[in-house]
């Protein structure tokens, strides 16, 4: 970084306003990125970059937005020089001779260097990766070789340059940037074929691919043109005898592209310790590694910012968050989309572009790795990945792979995808970026042999049927071990029956809902039961199969009475009337279920009165049925829950209190933790209302950790509206707003819109009362 004091006086020289001079100050002497600036000099990133283009007009810098940071930067890099040539001679009296323990790098102002043009006007994120690279390029560090390893697209070969860059620019001017390592020689090599540009694809003309090319241009590089007219023998010694009389950076682009890759690398392994060796490379190299992986979703949101704005493309937040998604956050994607967009395509027509798998992305991201491994138990392992729509078993991927297990195949195929990195590994699961998931899927449909895409498909499919029936006998009325769930592999779960869907293949969607069905019921996942219940009721009233039909009628109808909008109770009325008229289809069993979801929605509507009549009438059923004593038990305490729900909605806070006490002790009886935990819940509900306030303290603060350790996110919610409630009547503001704000979320999240909108009206009068 430049000096503040030189800086300033630059600053005056060139009349730049304040506000300027504190954008130039905060990228040259502090080198903070636009984000950083914005934050530190409170605005936005784009007046940062606004204030720098009217500093490009004060210092004359023209042409193209790319590279002019990077001319910027010379050009004060020059009048630094200036400045140094025009400080006074000593006088000759004066002049002494070099000592010999004065480091010879202090010296070095014009280094061997044939660095290409830079291809970024400021360096975006990678902020504690090059940070690390730079480290590891110091003398002080004993690493020779360094490997920067990471998907195609990913950005490490610009991350190689940036350092490269840094290291010339402190080479040149070392007191410009004096924690910067220092290199008398910079050598850039790639064995790179393409460069993907904004207009698609280019073959690059010249390439470094063998190690003959790499000591050519060492020799080029160091004007040392012995090297090249030697015998291809001594080439490699003169060479070596070169580099050994330098501090050299040596850059050696896209190993795995090399035709004589071992030979390189023995070449790497031999040179000197003064040289300091940068590979990059797809695979995990066994040098010392910087791992590049695709941004996260915050940081490529950032780098779609600032390239758009350095394009003069205009997107709004929503967009890019599109962008970001569908490009998983891989650099390269996402600079070739906003230069699609720059070159005047529509935003829907480049993200259509992005995922075609023989597109100009695809085909420079994957290809390569793709391709050499097709006709091996890798390629397998790499489209069975591509089924699933979340992060998968290993059991899971090797079941699908393979007909029959092989342990050896799935432990070394799983190692080679990710020493390609074209696959992640966490916590014990394997995953693909959603544009490498879009490129493989497409390499399943052209280049999958034979059968295998149906009878893996299959495979897929029979793995999570056997997965859910682990799940088939669970009572989903009662909570179980967390460990127990099948929370994460729900999305893969979800994507089965959704794909049986597509196909139009009845018996297992069937099958898995009702293994799953109240699962996702207990954990929120009522939009995934509201697409499931539309398409199984069409197709079982088209089977004319009545007792199934009036058995999905009563599950949809329960979910759209927990959301609870009015259309959605408009609908749930509609099924609940047609799952009445087929009642008979069905057991008591059912109809005592079917007339306390009838109740439950009346009281939603607040008629409280035909809640209470669809009660009786449930009550008279159950004393004339004869059924198993403990589905009787939990029935009779359903029926007192709702009893006690509809004197508390009529302010009968006693008679609520009094059956809530009855439906829970008959809860305790049976041992039924999940009915426990919500009937304190109510229970404290009414203590509030009856201002019995330590008593509902109690009952909230011995209920709530068991919903949160179950996760029962709807207990959870009401749990929280309860603490709001409380805090507020203890003048506990600051509390009652934060117990509000997390019921607003939890309902939300839920889908449960009238209460989050109670929520909200809670947090203004809330709000309004405290002003």
């Amino acid at each position: 970084m430049l000096s503040r004091e030189f800086l300033l006086q630059i600053a005056r020289t060139q009349e730049l306003s304040r506000k300027q001079e504190e954008v130039l100050l905060a990228r040259f002497a502090e080198e903070l990125d636009y984000e950083q600036m914005g934050e530190q000099l409170e605005t936005s990133a784009g007046a940062c970059l606004k204030r720098m283009g009217e500093i490009y007009k004060k210092f004359g810098i023209t042409g193209e937005r790319r590279g002019k940071e990077n001319r910027l930067r010379i050009c004060l890099l020059n009048y630094w020089d200036e400045r140094r040539r025009s400080e006074p001679e000593p006088p000759a009296e004066l002049e002494l001779e070099p000592l010999d323990f004065v480091q010879p790098e202090i010296a070095i102002f014009h280094p061997y260097q044939n660095l290409p043009a830079p291809s970024h006007t400021v360096f975006v994120g990678r902020e504690a990766e090059i940070s690390r690279l730079l480290e590891l390029l110091s003398p002080n560090h004993s690493a020779h070789l360094i490997s920067i390893d990471g998907l195609g697209g990913v950005g490490k070969s610009t991350l190689a340059l940036e350092a490269a860059y840094r290291c010339l620019q402190a080479s040149r001017i070392p007191e410009a940037l004096p924690n910067v390592p220092r290199f008398e020689a910079i050598i850039f090599t790639s064995a790179k074929q393409t460069h993907l540009t904004p207009g698609g694809l280019l073959h690059r003309l010249r390439r470094e691919h063998t190690l003959q090319a790499i000591c050519q241009e060492i020799a080029r590089t160091l004007e040392f043109r012995e090297i090249t007219h030697s015998e291809p023998g001594e080439q490699l010694e003169r060479t070596r005898d070169c580099l050994a009389r330098l501090s050299t950076l040596l850059i050696v682009d896209n190993l795995e592209t090399l035709e004589d890759r071992q030979d390189v690398l023995s070449f790497l392994y031999d040179l000197p310790a003064n040289v300091k060796v940068i590979v990059t490379t797809r695979e995990q190299a066994m040098f010392v590694p910087i791992r590049l992986t695709a941004f996260a979703s915050s940081d490529a949101e950032q780098f779609i910012q600032y390239q758009s704005q350095e394009r003069g493309v205009e997107l709004d937040s929503s967009e890019i968050r599109a962008l970001a998604q569908k490009t998983s956050g891989i650099p390269a994607a996402m600079v070739y989309a906003i230069g699609q967009l720059a070159s005047g395509y529509l935003l829907p027509d480049v993200l259509q572009r992005i995922d075609n798998a023989q597109g100009d992305i695809a085909q420079f991201c994957f290809a390569g790795s793709v391709e050499s491994l097709r006709d091996r138990p890798a390629h397998r392992l790499l489209m069975a990945l591509a089924m699933f729509g979340a992060p998968a078993l290993r059991e899971a991927i090797a079941t699908v792979a393979f007909p029959l297990p092989d342990a050896i195949a799935t432990a070394d195929g799983l190692a080679q995808l990710q020493q390609l990195s074209l696959v992640q590994s966490v916590r014990g699961r394997y995953q693909l970026l959603a544009l490498t998931r879009e490129y493989v899927l497409g390499e399943l449909a052209a280049y999958a042999p034979g059968d295998f895409p149906a009878q893996a498909r299959q495979r897929w499919l029979e793995f999570y049927q056997d997965f859910a029936k682990r799940y088939a006998e669970k009572d989903w009325q009662e909570w179980h071990s967390p460990s127990e769930l099948l929370d994460r592999e729900w999305e893969n779960l979800k994507a089965a029956i959704d794909w049986c869907i597509a196909q139009e293949q009845y018996e297992p969607v069937w099958e898995l809902w009702q293994k799953v069905k109240g699962y996702a019921l207990v954990q929120g996942y009522w939009d995934d039961r509201l697409i499931w219940t539309s398409w199984l009721m069409q197709r079982t009233e088209q089977r004319g199969d009545w007792s199934n039909l009036s058995e999905l009628l009563l599950e949809r109808a329960k979910t759209l009475t927990l959301m609870g909008r009015t259309a959605q109770l408009g609908e749930a009325t509609t099924l609940l009337e047609k799952a009445w008229r087929l009642r008979d289809y069905q057991n008591s069993i059912f109809q005592c279920r079917l007339m306390s979801a009838i109740a439950v929605l009346q009281i939603r509507l607040n008629c409280f009165d035909i809640a209470q009549d669809w009660l009786n009438r449930q009550r008279q059923l159950l004393q004339e049925t004869t059924l198993d004593p403990a589905q009787m038990q939990r029935l009779w305490i359903h029926l007192h829950y709702y009893e006690a729900e509809v004197c508390y909605q009529l302010g009968e806070y006693q008679s609520a209190k009094r059956l809530y006490q009855q439906a829970l002790k008959s809860a305790q009886q049976i041992g039924w933790r999940r009915c426990e935990i919500y009937i304190q819940h109510w229970l404290a509900e009414v203590a509030i209302a009856l201002l019995e306030l330590p008593k509902a303290t109690a009952l909230l603060e011995e209920g709530l950790p068991i919903a949160e350790a179950q996760g029962d996110r709807r207990c959870m919610a009401y749990y929280y509206r309860a603490l709001a409630m409380l805090a507020h009547l203890q003048q506990q503001e600051e509390r009652s707003h934060h117990w509000a704000n997390l019921a607003l979320s939890t309902f939300d999240r839920l889908g449960m819109l009238p209460e989050a909108e109670e929520m909200q009206a809670r947090l203004h009068k809330y709000t309004k009362k405290e002003a």
